[in-house]
């Protein structure tokens, strides 16, 4: 079997790129941020100390080592970025952002069957996000592996609008974060939002079409992870105050849904918070029976719990202050399974 084999998110984990906090910086507020965060203009970002940010960094890394350990014992092959620099400004001929770190793999890579695609970001800081997993991608390519990019977007101004108050795309250039996608087998489900718009749906359906079944969805603002995830073949976890069951895609309405409604709010360490308290939903599947699950989270545990699952707790103090949690955070690579149809 091929390294890159990665068709859901509950088939037996077998190899993950997790992220690093090294170099975590907290980008400049332009306008592709402001639009991501739906923040308006009259929003400022305050000055963070540099003692609390070594603090966050020192404390995710401690967490990284801790699930490090959780995967490895699973039998899991762990990979590990080497971070780009960041004293360079990321520029284009249009505009300029800073760098960003190599924090959430989940957003700027997705692994789709046999394929690692480096993916379309819209945010401008995340332009070259993925070069810091590069060591990974071109080690893999030495081996056979197939990899690819989606085209590079030009991200003017005029990519990002809003509807009102409600932040979305243009349809000028394939944009997507890859965390907008879940994966079901033969089956693709893509969430329209303010961090991926239907030229992105596109151009994967176009490019992997002979192979996927892609589902064009709106069930969020912008990454899916914190509203739906898919737990094994007729199990999902829903967040209950953003999904009825008549929001979710019409392909997995037969299946059972175990709704969340009690978050724990873990904090945030910086001016502000990167992520809602639905952070919490933001879960790890080793198998199709065991889950990692943030500590705090005890009510989350039970109900997953009583769906038949193992829960193995652990750490992750700063998924607010950050913007991921577990899934976030990483990219399960190589999963036992293919392209099966569960719908």
């Amino acid at each position: 079997m091929s390294i890159i084999n990665s068709y859901s998110d509950w088939g037996k984990l077998e190899e993950i790129i997790l992220g690093s906090p090294e170099n975590l910086t907290l980008p400049d507020l332009d306008i592709s941020s402001r639009h991501f965060f739906d923040l308006q203009e009259e929003f400022k970002q305050e000055k963070n100390p540099d003692s609390v940010i070594a603090k966050v960094k020192y404390e995710m890394e401690e967490d990284f080592q801790e699930l490090t350990s959780i995967l490895k014992r699973f039998g899991v092959t762990v990979r590990r970025p080497e971070p780009i620099k960041l004293e360079t400004e990321c520029v284009s001929p249009h505009w300029k952002s800073q760098q960003s770190h190599a924090l959430m793999p989940r957003d700027c890579l997705l692994a789709l069957g046999d394929t690692l695609i480096e993916a379309p970001m819209p945010s401008r800081n995340r332009y070259f996000e993925s070069q810091s997993f590069r060591n990974i991608a071109r080690d893999y390519f030495s081996k056979g592996e197939k990899w690819i990019a989606a085209p590079k977007p030009v991200l003017t101004d005029d990519t990002y609008l809003w509807d009102g108050s409600v932040p979305y795309l243009a349809e000028n250039d394939p944009l997507f974060d890859a965390a907008n996608i879940l994966r079901c087998g033969k089956d693709v489900f893509f969430n329209i939002s303010n961090s991926g718009n239907r030229a992105g749906f596109e151009w994967l359906e176009r490019t992997f079409g002979d192979k996927f079944n892609f589902h064009p969805m709106s069930i969020c603002s912008d990454h899916v992870g914190t509203t739906l995830q898919l737990l094994r073949p007729g199990l999902a976890l829903v967040n209950g105050s953003r999904m009825k069951t008549a929001d979710i895609p019409q392909q997995l309405r037969n299946w059972e849904h175990v709704f969340f409604n009690d978050p724990v709010d873990i904090g945030h360490a910086f001016d502000w918070s990167r992520a809602s308290v639905w952070i919490s939903m933001n879960v790890l599947s080793i198998d199709d029976k065991t889950v990692i699950v943030e500590e705090n989270q005890h009510k989350l545990a039970e109900l997953l719990d009583r769906c038949g699952m193992e829960i193995i707790p652990a750490s992750f103090r700063h998924g607010r202050t950050v913007g991921g949690g577990f899934h976030c955070c990483s990219l399960d690579v190589r999963r036992e399974g293919s392209a099966e149809n569960f719908l």
